[in-house]
């Protein structure tokens, strides 16, 4: 399934040009376009990598531990049709906050192996450094988005989930 994603994902940044293009435009200028377009569509034909990474560290995880409790809000996140961009009205560039989502929650996972100790393999630090180089080109670009995708982030990893159920209602 994550194959075909990229797959999709990867067509869509070939195809969708010209509304991928002028909803960067609308946001960043005529100068940042030209520089961050293919960074960003770069993190978006990443996502799915990333996911699949993340899961891989689920699978290795404690039944509740942190990487599954983020790991299962991800997936319904990605999953849900109308989230802070919507694929629906902004086409490829709605996929920029799924692939935010999914490199924060990445690279938190990274963080928190190295952290404890774990080993991280070459393929989680060749990954780990693309995400979190990309994520910034995205808070540039969208920073209203990503400021709310980190505090919903942050409270659910402390157990709340204010902002993540406001966006099922």
């Amino acid at each position: 399934m994550l194959r075909a994603m990229k797959e999709q994902l990867k067509t869509l940044a070939q195809e969708d040009r010209q509304g991928f293009h002028s909803h960067l435009r609308s946001r960043v200028g005529k100068k940042a376009t030209a520089i961050l377009e293919d960074k960003l569509k770069e993190i978006i034909v990443l996502m799915p990598d990333l996911v699949n990474r993340i899961f891989a560290h689920w699978n290795k995880s404690e039944n509740q531990s942190k990487v599954k409790k983020m790991g299962g809000y991800l997936l319904t996140y990605l999953y849900t049709p109308e989230d802070f961009l919507s694929t629906k009205e902004w086409g490829l560039f709605g996929y920029l906050d799924d692939a935010y989502f999914a490199a924060k929650i990445y690279t938190q996972v990274i963080d928190e192996l190295k952290a404890s100790g774990g080993k991280v393999s070459g393929v989680d630090i060749k990954y780990y450094d693309q995400a979190k180089y990309l994520k910034k080109y995205v808070r540039g670009v969208i920073p209203k988005e990503t400021q709310k995708i980190d505090e919903m982030i942050f409270e659910l990893k402390d157990g709340k989930s204010k902002i993540y159920e406001e966006l099922f209602h």
